[in-house]
């Protein structure tokens, strides 16, 4: 049993579900924070004073830009639909939340309720997605699949050095 489950083909499958559960929890935990940064009174203009008092740069951008990345770049994680571009995305909102939130903070709470972790393991997940791709579960696969793969403009040279003139 263990032998037909470690075949090429059940480890790819393995590996595509592994992916697809990955996107779906990444993506619905960015999906509510963002979701919550949008929909908050106040909007997104409370994050702005937010972004500011972390010192994070212009942070009229910054904060609209992390709150809509967080929400469509989750959805598209779910989805898998432009999964490495959303990633990347996601990858520089975590990227500024561990170097501007939570410098120096532990990986568990500390005890004002902060810490590191969920922001790491929320990048560690996108920049995961970004380096494999979103696997066969997903829109951007049927895509590839529909589009075909793509042709490149270089001539064909091969056998261009072996003719004798």
């Amino acid at each position: 049993m263990i032998s037909n489950f470690l075949t090429d083909d059940n480890r790819q499958r393995a590996a595509d579900a592994g992916l697809l559960v990955l996107r779906c929890a990444a993506g619905a935990v960015f999906i509510a924070h963002g979701f919550g940064d949008l929909s908050q009174e106040g909007g997104v203009g409370v994050n702005v004073e937010n972004y500011r008092g972390a010192g994070i740069p212009v942070p009229e951008l910054a904060a609209p830009f992390g709150a809509f990345m967080q929400f469509l770049g989750g959805i598209a994680l779910i989805a898998g639909l432009i999964t490495r571009l959303a990633g990347l995305g996601l990858v520089v909102v975590m990227a500024g939340a561990l170097i501007f939130v939570h410098p120096g903070q532990p990986l568990v709470l500390a005890e004002d309720g902060s810490g590191s972790g969920f922001a790491l393991i929320m990048a560690a997940a996108a920049l995961t997605l970004v380096l494999t791709g979103p696997g066969r579960l997903a829109v951007d696969h049927v895509l590839g699949r529909l589009i075909g793969p793509r042709r490149t403009a270089e001539p064909e040279l091969q056998g261009l050095g072996s003719r004798a003139s």
